[in-house]
């Protein structure tokens, strides 16, 4: 075992330690419309979101996320009681049942300009004694209800790694894998995904620039 550490830190010690990979100035993969602007939405509903991972609470923790965030870019949305209630009535209970509607139908049956399809594409915990990372990411989808085109498009993934090869950063990293929560890596996820969403109708400017939100 001890042979192990020793080789795993020697391994480790030749990698360049990040600790979270976000930051302000960080570019964001996304797509928007070019006209954007004349078509945008004022109603969005949230949509039950994909789980591409093994834990069951991921999609929940990010849903509340994104109902409070769409409502912080300036649009409106029906409640995410709402939107289930409705959605069971049309025998939708799932995630994976969402295709058994196309976008058009949806908006009309929900009143809503557009709906955001998004998945949870990462969301893990790696311990190897003398290292610790935490991994989440996500995927997201703005469709047009009027002609069920893609308006915007993002994902971002945020990572955080501990490293130590002494008895008190090692103990750290056994800490950090397992008593650290996701919520505020789920934020950082958002936050950055969702700086690239033009402005809705109802938005307020803030303090803080929008790709800097606080939590």
């Amino acid at each position: 075992m001890e042979h192990c550490i020793r080789y795993l830190k020697r391994i480790l010690l030749l990698s360049v330690i990040v600790f979270i990979h976000i930051g302000c100035g960080l570019k964001v993969p996304h797509t928007v419309v070019p006209d954007y602007k004349d078509r945008t939405p004022r109603s969005i509903a949230v949509l039950p979101v994909q789980n591409e991972t093994v834990d069951m609470d991921a999609p929940k923790i990010f849903r509340r996320k994104l109902f409070n965030v769409i409502l912080h870019r300036g649009y409106v949305s029906p409640s995410i009681s709402v939107i289930d209630s409705k959605l069971a009535e049309k025998g939708i209970r799932e995630p994976g049942q969402l295709g058994s509607m196309a976008p058009q139908e949806m908006g009309e049956y929900l009143n809503v300009d557009a709906v955001l399809y998004s998945t949870v594409t990462e969301w893990s915990t790696t311990y190897l004694v003398v290292y610790a990372s935490i991994k989440v990411e996500g995927r997201f989808q703005l469709i047009d209800t009027k002609t069920g085109e893609q308006l915007w498009e993002s994902e971002h993934e945020v990572s955080e790694k501990r490293f130590g090869t002494d008895k008190n950063s090692m103990k750290n990293s056994l800490d950090f894998a397992t008593l650290q929560g996701y919520d505020p890596y789920v934020h950082k996820v958002i936050r950055m995904a969702f700086s690239t969403l033009p402005n809705g109708p109802r938005y307020v400017p803030h303090s803080r620039g929008d790709g800097c939100l606080g939590p």
